[in-house]
């Protein structure tokens, strides 16, 4: 009875195997890309470097710094300023598990409304729940889909970041699977 559980058992693994999709090879935009735009990923929108505020927390900025010292060094691609100008865009996120913000409102309505709007005070709260790994996410700046996504504990720690290693090595498997 032991050997027959055996081979229904290998069965059943290889049937696994086959069933399982294979690892789907790395877009082919990923090496034909010639320029990037760098920024942040704020849970629901690519924001660019040059257009935050506040709500980056000083940790990625340096990783952002890391990757695009890596990116200067690799020579791969070309750091562009403005995001139209792009045909990636990459952006990171440090790993956290819950963000709180919050503020105070004073004064009337604002420029444009409607007069006899609403004056007051008030206050705003928010809470954000997020992956406590560490992330880069690269969109097509056409379109603004999603075209690779690495995550790491700890992966935006450091000179040359785990993860931009990751999106390296995925960025050369695509250009083996462009060539002929």
């Amino acid at each position: 009875m032991g050997s027959l559980w055996r081979v229904v058992l290998a069965g059943f693994a290889v049937l696994l195997g086959l069933l399982s999709p294979a690892e789907a090879a790395p877009p082919a935009q990923l090496a034909l890309a010639r320029y990037v735009a760098l920024g942040y990923d704020r849970g629901d929108r690519f924001v660019s470097e040059t257009e935050v505020g506040a709500e980056v927390f000083p940790e990625e900025r340096a990783a952002l710094q890391a990757i695009r010292d890596g990116i200067e060094q690799w020579g791969k691609y070309v750091v562009v300023v403005r995001p139209g100008e792009a045909e990636l865009l990459i952006a990171v996120r440090k790993g956290r598990l819950v963000t709180f913000g919050g503020g105070i409102r004073t004064g009337g309505p604002s420029s444009g409304a409607a007069p006899g709007g609403p004056v007051g005070t008030g206050t705003s709260a928010g809470v954000q729940v997020s992956s406590p790994d560490d992330m880069i996410e690269v969109f097509d700046a056409r379109s603004q889909s999603l075209i690779w996504r690495g995550m790491k504990p700890n992966g935006l720690v450091g000179a040359g970041p785990p993860l931009f290693d990751s999106f390296r090595a995925e960025v050369a498997k695509a250009g083996k699977s462009t060539k002929p």
